[in-house]
């Protein structure tokens, strides 16, 4: 019986060295990019790094990890891709990203990780472990996702909502609901100084307003940090952004219901710390959840 056994070993041994017998390769781990994009594609890290990388400062790096990290702009991969988005002005700021790993997901709106209006970059990064997304700028590593498989691309559809003056209606995939211009106001409020630039000019203001979060919560929807979120005007402009902009980026969203201390006929959403007022959305009518 011994004999046999060691005899079974040998010839396994023989089969994985010899030709046609040969072990299989571990796979190469792959992030694929996909959704409604004109070009999707799948890299490995060697191709991510190869597309260009950036070193990036850490905001709350942990004790004895590096102050930096250096990796693949999640915002570039994307673009490359090219979002399929309807015509219209700025329409891209209603592209979401949501990134799948091994044991996590997040989601972003491309216009908090686009340079030119929110510029809080989110990073891919290679490592031994495959290939990691961590959020540089963030006060803690929520956010970072292991083991990268895959990056969706959706884009918002939510519509002109016909409402009150001064009223919004939230939009979930199961029920609506009207929040009144009166309760609105009667919501705690926050004051932010804002400032951002308006084509070639800078403005700044003053903008008072409840929460995004307590907006939602009045709502009865449960304000999750992922929580995606689409600002519509009456006009149809619309922009996204998610609540863990606010509860880890650090950058206050508003649902402002006054400005420079004029109460405004219809709310405006106001995320703080945006370089570009693209998704400072006037008029407000409808917040598209998911």
């Amino acid at each position: 019986m011994r004999l046999h056994r060691l005899a079974a070993g040998i010839s396994l041994a023989i089969a994985l060295v010899l030709p046609g017998g040969t072990a299989t390769a571990a796979p190469v781990r792959t992030v694929g990019v996909g959704g409604e994009v004109v070009n999707p594609a799948r890299y490995t890290a060697a191709e991510l790094v190869a597309l260009g990388q950036a070193t990036y400062p850490v905001a709350n790096p942990r004790p004895g990890a590096p102050a930096v990290v250096t990796g693949t702009s999640l915002y570039d991969v994307v673009v490359r891709a090219v979002p399929v988005v309807p015509p219209g002005k700025n329409t891209a700021l209603r592209v979401l990203v949501r990134v799948t790993g091994a044991h996590g997901r997040v989601t972003f709106a491309l216009g908090e990780l686009d340079p030119g209006f929110g510029n809080h970059p989110a990073v891919l990064v290679p490592g031994p472990r495959g290939i990691g997304l961590v959020v540089p700028g963030d006060r803690d590593r929520s956010r970072s996702v292991g083991d990268v498989r895959a990056v969706d691309v959706t884009v918002s559809t939510a519509g002109v909502q016909d409402v009150p003056e001064g009223a919004v209606r939230i939009v979930t995939a199961h029920r609506a609901v009207t929040l009144p211009g009166w309760l609105l106001a009667r919501l705690p409020a926050r004051t932010v100084h804002v400032t951002f630039q308006a084509g070639t000019t800078p403005q700044t203001h003053v903008e008072t307003g409840p929460a995004l979060s307590s907006v939602l919560l009045a709502a009865g929807v449960l304000p999750l940090p992922g929580t995606p979120v689409v600002a519509v005007g009456a006009d149809g402009y619309g922009a996204a952004v998610t609540l863990a902009e606010d509860y880890v980026g650090g950058r206050p969203l508003l649902l402002s219901t006054a400005e420079d201390g004029v109460a405004l006929a219809r709310p405006r959403l106001v995320p703080d710390g945006d370089v570009k007022g693209g998704r400072y959305v006037s008029g407000v009518v409808t917040l598209g959840i998911g």
